[in-house]
């Protein structure tokens, strides 16, 4: 296999995405199939799924000599380090060799002499983990949000509590959040303040989330301008990232947090 990514702005994008990820997971399955990259895990709460889905055709190249889909578990963490230390225009390339299948390697190149080349091996690690079928269905209510502004309310509510009461109706959405100690804060997001919004007829839902979950969804605002959420009474919430036509997207699904009443 060998994999490559000469545009700098694709491999920030590519890095950013391992930055945040020891929030939900250490150690990750990579699934390299023919048309994509595909990542699924489970935080360690076990109230989250996320969902990182690359087409092939999003990488300057592309080449697998495997027959089969390949399955690499890996430390998210040592990936990131070794992502961050990418000069900015440096490309950088990953190769795995059946014959050396316990390791990855990842190299730094750049034409620049000034700028040294780098390589790095990553142990690999078995990880029991089985993918999960996650089933579609229908929302009871959508909305096209942006991104870095959803963020900034989520880290405002945090600030009263640690649990965001959703209520949305056709007439408006409100965000809560309230301790003993803090007080309570509450946001109207106007229709006028979405990109897009969906409803269906005479729906009107109440929810509740772990705002420190959804706080560290949010920390990937900067991957993409717009999120889209997803919201259907008693199931989890979908909050999901396109990016670059929709050539990569990341996917979250947040359990609901149920109520004692």
């Amino acid at each position: 296999m060998n994999i490559s990514i000469s545009n700098s702005e694709k491999a920030d994008k590519f890095a950013y995405i391992f930055q945040h990820m020891k929030l939900f997971t250490e150690q990750i399955n990579i699934m390299f199939e023919e048309e994509r990259v595909y990542i699924q895990a489970m935080d360690s709460a076990r109230v989250s799924i996320f969902e990182i889905d690359i087409k092939s055709t999003w990488f300057d190249k592309y080449e697998r000599t495997e027959a089969a889909n390949l399955c690499l578990g890996i430390n998210a963490s040592i990936l990131y380090k070794i992502l961050n230390t990418r000069d900015k225009s440096q490309e950088l390339t990953i190769t795995y060799d059946e014959d050396e299948s316990d390791k990855l390697s990842i190299q730094f190149s750049s034409p620049n002499k000034a700028i040294f080349d780098k390589n790095f091996i990553i142990p690999l690690i078995d990880i029991d983990e089985q993918l999960m079928q996650i089933p579609e269905s229908d929302s009871h209510a959508e909305i096209v949000i942006n991104a870095t502004n959803f963020a900034n309310i989520i880290n405002q509510l945090r600030l009263f509590g640690d649990t965001i009461d959703i209520s949305c109706s056709e007439e408006q959405i409100l965000l809560c959040s309230n301790s003993v100690d803090c007080g309570k804060m509450t946001v109207e997001i106007k229709m006028d303040d979405l990109d897009e919004f969906s409803i269906n007829d005479g729906a009107s839902l109440k929810l509740s989330f772990s705002l420190t979950q959804v706080h560290n969804i949010c920390m990937y605002h900067k991957i993409s301008k717009d999120v889209k959420i997803k919201w259907i009474n008693d199931f989890p919430m979908q909050i999901s990232y396109a990016i670059d036509n929709d050539l990569m997207n990341l996917r979250f699904y947040l359990a609901p947090k149920i109520s004692d009443d």
